[in-house]
């Protein structure tokens, strides 16, 4: 009888030790671990409006995490996300950060990750350019319709936003950055 109580108290103490561990990290105390990590980014449609230029080469989805206050600020290292080609000749494209991206976002797990330059590019040169004056920014976000400055758009970790739309009016194209043509 004693050895079966034993035995009884050691597997509930490796259950409730097994509890804790799989339950608790450092990190976030008693709450649940969660197993892998939630789906960060956002995603929405980009709208175009009026005649696709012939001049259009390709065409991309491009997030800075620094404003556009320079020539000097369009550099690799501000880049947030780079989209690939997105098609041409469309009305309507819905995407999302989560894939498609060749320079993908990456979550700053120390606090919310803040992008202060969300845009939709083309470029009508042959080769593709790293160069700011070989772009020409289409559509800009802007938040709840306020265009009088580009939309700040704040991710905070392990949050994905949707309805980040972006409106491309090649009739009436949006301020340009520094640099631009």
């Amino acid at each position: 009888m004693i050895m079966n109580t034993q035995v009884k108290i050691l597997i509930i103490s490796i259950v409730c030790q097994l509890v804790i561990s799989i339950s608790c990290d450092s990190e976030h105390g008693i709450a649940p671990k969660l197993i892998g990590k939630q789906e960060f980014g956002f995603g929405g449609n980009i709208v175009f409006y009026g005649a696709w230029p012939d001049s259009i080469k390709r065409m991309v989805l491009i997030v800075f995490k620094d404003p556009l206050i320079d020539t000097d600020d369009f550099v690799l290292q501000n880049i947030g996300l780079l989209s690939f080609e997105l098609p041409l000749n469309v009305q309507t494209f819905q995407y999302s950060s989560t894939d498609s991206t060749i320079i993908p976002l990456i979550p700053d797990d120390a606090s919310p990750s803040v992008y202060h330059y969300v845009a939709v590019a083309q470029q009508s040169t042959d080769d593709i350019s790293l160069s700011r004056k070989d772009w020409f920014v289409s559509g800009v976000y802007y938040v709840q319709g306020d265009t009088s400055s580009p939309g700040i758009l704040t991710i905070p970790d392990d949050t994905y936003i949707e309805n980040i739309n972006i409106y491309c009016d090649f009739d009436n194209p949006p301020p340009q950055p520094p640099g631009g043509n």
